[in-house]
Formats: structure tokens, sequence, C-alpha cells
């Protein structure tokens, strides 16, 4: 290989690297896709949160992560510049979990959290930050960005 190619490589490298450095850092975060949630349990045929009667139920739940059913454990979530913060959210199965992001932290492409295995995915923007779901399955779910960074953990227990 000539040293002009080996140069093309290497300008081509530095750009794909600056590329995905530059979305992840913030150039590109007014671009996130808000990507509907209609396959999770609890929200309406629009994808939005269906919180009818939401207001009855209590404020937090319990330290150990809700009680189940009838349950709201509502959890602030940012970004610590290596993973979501908290990096593990544990609620009972039954659990309604409000999770209000916070704006100033969650930029770049850390600002569009994905729920694995509940189609939860939500661009985090001030006035509209908090992604609202029922917990009907148990198991451990991946929170992350669109790019698979974040690595935080969402642990449904059991009722």
């Amino acid at each position: 290989m000539n040293s002009t190619m080996k140069t093309a490589i290497g300008i081509i490298a530095v750009a794909v690297f600056a590329m995905l450095f530059l979305h992840c850092g913030g150039i590109g975060a007014g671009n996130a896709k808000q990507v509907s949630t209609a396959g999770a349990s609890g929200l309406n045929g629009t994808g939005s949160p269906d919180i009818t009667g939401a207001g009855n139920a209590s404020a937090t739940g319990s330290a150990d992560g809700g009680a189940g059913s009838g349950q709201v454990r509502t959890v602030k979530l940012s970004y610590n510049g290596v993973q979501y913060s908290p990096a593990e959210i544990r609620v009972k199965q039954g659990t309604r979990v409000r999770i209000e992001g916070d704006p100033a932290t969650l930029r770049g492409c850390m600002l569009v959290v994905n729920i694995g295995g509940y189609d939860v995915s939500k661009a985090i923007r001030a006035g509209d930050n908090v992604i609202e779901f029922t917990a009907d399955r148990a198991g451990t779910f991946p929170i992350s960005c669109n790019m698979g960074i974040g690595d935080g953990t969402l642990i449904v227990e059991s009722s």
C-alpha cells in the first residue's frame, strides 16, 4: 500500500471517529428522533403515557423499589460522564415507573433514553423529560442511548 492510500485511509478513519464523537458530544443533539413507545405496557394508542388515575398512587414508592401494583416509583435520571445515574433502577413487578430525566446532564446521544424489553425510547428535553410505564415483566433490562452506551439497568423483581 502506498503512502497516498495510507493517508486517505487515515483521513477517513479520523472523519468517522470525529462524527461519532461529535454526535455523542452534543453537536447533533437537536436531531434526536422521538421514537414511539407504543409497545410499552400502560401506554395509550398514541404512544403517550396513559396516566389516568395515577394521581391516586403513592408519590415515590418505598426505598426498596416500590411494593408493586398501585405504587409509583419516581427516579431522577442523569448522566455522570461514564454511565446513567443511578446505574441501577430496581422495582417490583407491577410498579408504575416514572423516570425524570435531567436535561442538563443527558446531552448528546445520552439524551435519548432506551429501555430494552419495554419498547421505551424518549429524547429528554427541558419541559418534556418524563418517561412513564408500568414494569409488568420481571427481569433485567438494559437502559442505554441509541448508540448502546449509558450502561444502566432496570431490574424488575417478581411481586
